[in-house]
């Protein structure tokens, strides 16, 4: 769909900007997993080499485990080259960078311009070259259903301060905002902040009413 207003603009840039997020933090997590393998292994190794020159252990077949978990951490090491995380990692951050920045600048902006019509052109290029069809599908599906929660759990918020600048009983709504949130999809939960406490929200409306 053609986006010809600024609203529209700025939403498709911030899901779009949201979506690198999402497939660098997926990206990063699988790399660090490797690495952490790559540091208990090493471990694994030291420990068994002090001990082997502690309690003296010359046997053939001990000799070969240290071989052994060497040639494993060299073999997760040249996995991690083939896969070229550190390269798409960086890939994404430019990209989002760039995003981030149009994204700024069509907030600031009062009418579409072509200048900032050329930079969305361009943001939306970058995204494309940097993923996959079908990983950009998913992390771009993923994005929205998280900015869609949060718009949500916003929405909620502010009805409930309204509430309490009216002098309203805010207790059963917090309960009800409580109950629709543990239907929500796990992955949106570790995303939109929520007050743990009705004592939590309470205190922050007084202080929305303060200022």
């Amino acid at each position: 769909m053609e986006k010809l207003t600024l609203p529209t603009i700025r939403a498709d840039l911030k899901s779009k900007r949201d979506t690198l997020a999402l497939a660098h933090e997926a990206l990063k997590t699988e790399c660090d997993q490797y690495n952490k393998l790559i540091i208990l292994i090493s471990l694994a190794s030291s420990l068994f080499e002090s001990a082997k020159m502690t309690l003296g252990w010359n046997e053939p077949a001990i000799d070969l485990l240290p071989i052994f978990l060497s040639s494993i951490v060299a073999g997760i090491s040249s996995y991690i080259k083939f896969k070229c995380y550190s390269e798409r990692q960086e890939v994404l951050i430019q990209s989002s960078v760039i995003l981030t920045a149009t994204l700024g600048r069509a907030r600031n902006a009062s009418d579409i311009s072509e200048d900032l019509l050329k930079e969305y052109n361009t943001g939306l290029e970058l995204l494309e070259t940097s993923l996959y069809p079908d990983v950009r599908k998913r992390f771009l599906k993923q994005s929205q259903k998280n900015l869609v929660s949060i718009l949500d759990s916003e929405q909620k918020y502010f009805e409930v301060v309204n509430i309490s600048k009216r002098g309203g009983n805010i207790k059963d709504v917090i309960a009800d905002m409580s109950s629709d949130s543990s239907t929500d999809d796990s992955s949106t939960d570790d995303i939109i902040s929520k007050p743990t406490t009705t004592e939590d929200l309470e205190e922050g409306l007084s202080d929305e009413t303060k200022s």
